[in-house]
C-alpha cells in the first residue's frame, strides 16, 4: 500500500487525537514505522485488522543511515575534525552526541558507551556530512529565525517547544535533572532563573528557557540556537533533533 491507499481506509476527519494531528500525514507515518493503526481511535477492530494485513513496514532510516555510512567513506576526517569540534584519533572521530561519548569509524560505524536510536545515529552523521561549524558566533536566535525556519514555525512550536512545556509544567525537576546530566551549563542575563545551555554537539549549542506560570501569565518555553546552528543542520533536522530529545527525556 502506498500512503494515498493508507489514507483512503481512514476516517478523513482530521480529529487531531493522534500525534500527526490529521489523517494524511498519519498514513505516511504509519507506512514509515513512525506510528501504528492503534492510535486512531476511529478506526474498529476489524478495519484495523484489515489494513494491517495490506501493509509492508521498511525501516527507511536504516536504509538512509546505510547510504550514510558509504558517504562517510568519502570524507577525509581530519580535513573537517577541527569544524566538528571532534578529535581524531586512530583514524576515528571522537566528540560528544546527546550527552554520550561517540566515536566514528571511517566506514560510518558508531561506537557508544550509551543507546543511540536510529534517528541519533542518523544526526550524528549528518553532523559530519555537513561539517560542523568553524566557530559559535554567540547570538541567541529562534528556530525561525534561521535559514527556512519560518516555514517551518508551526512544526517546531507543535512538535518540540509544546511537547517540551508539558515536560516542564509537569516534570520540573525530572526534566532539568536530565538537562544537567548532559552537561548544562545555566547562563546568566535571562528574564527567568531557568536557563540550560546544552551542546548537544560540539558545535551545536541549544538554549533552554522556561518561564513557570504564574499569577498573572501561562508558562512558557523558549528554545533558541546559535546563529550558525543552520550550517550544522538544516531546520527540519533541528526538528527531529529536538524530537529526540524530548523522547530522550521521557524515558
Amino acid at each position: 500500500m502506498n500512503p494515498i491507499d493508507v489514507y483512503k481506509r481512514l476516517p478523513k476527519t482530521n480529529c487531531g487525537t493522534c500525534r500527526q494531528k490529521a489523517c494524511m500525514p498519519f498514513a505516511f507515518a504509519v507506512l514509515k514505522g513512525d506510528a501504528d493503526l492503534s492510535e486512531c481511535p476511529k478506526l474498529t477492530d476489524k478495519e484495523r485488522d484489515d489494513m494491517a494485513c495490506l501493509i509492508t513496514k521498511t525501516d527507511w532510516r536504516e536504509d538512509l543511515i546505510s547510504n550514510l555510512e558509504d558517504e562517510m567513506g568519502k570524507i577525509r576526517f581530519e580535513d573537517i575534525a577541527a569544524d566538528l569540534g571532534a578529535e581524531l584519533r586512530d583514524g576515528r572521530l571522537l566528540m560528544r552526541c546527546f550527552g554520550r561519548d561517540v566515536s566514528v569509524g571511517a566506514g560510518g560505524d558508531l561506537q557508544t558507551d550509551g543507546i543511540l536510536t536510529p534517528w541519533m545515529r542518523m544526526l550524528a552523521l549528518f553532523y559530519i556530512k555537513n561539517g560542523g561549524a568553524k566557530k559559535i558566533s554567540g547570538k541567541w536566535v529562534l528556530h525561525s529565525e534561521l535559514r527556512g525556519g519560518l516555514m517551518k514555525y508551526k512544526a517546531f512550536k507543535r512538535e518540540c517547544e509544546e511537547p517540551l512545556k508539558n515536560l516542564f509544567d509537569g516534570h520540573l525537576m525530572e526534566t532539568a535533572s536530565y538537562l544537567d546530566r548532559q552537561g548544562a551549563e545555566h547562563p546568566d542575563g535571562f528574564s527567568t532563573g531557568h536557563a540550560w545551555l546544552v551542546y548537544v554537539f560540539p558545535r551545536l549549542p541549544v538554549l533552554f528557557l522556561y518561564w513557570p506560570r504564574d499569577d498573572e501569565f501561562d508558562s512558557q518555553v523558549s528554545i533558541r540556537f546559535d546563529t550558525t546552528a543552520d550550517v550544522c543542520f538544516d531546520v527540519e533536522q533541528l526538528i527531529f533533533l529536538l524530537e529526540e530529545i524530548i523522547k530522550d527525556i521521557v524515558q
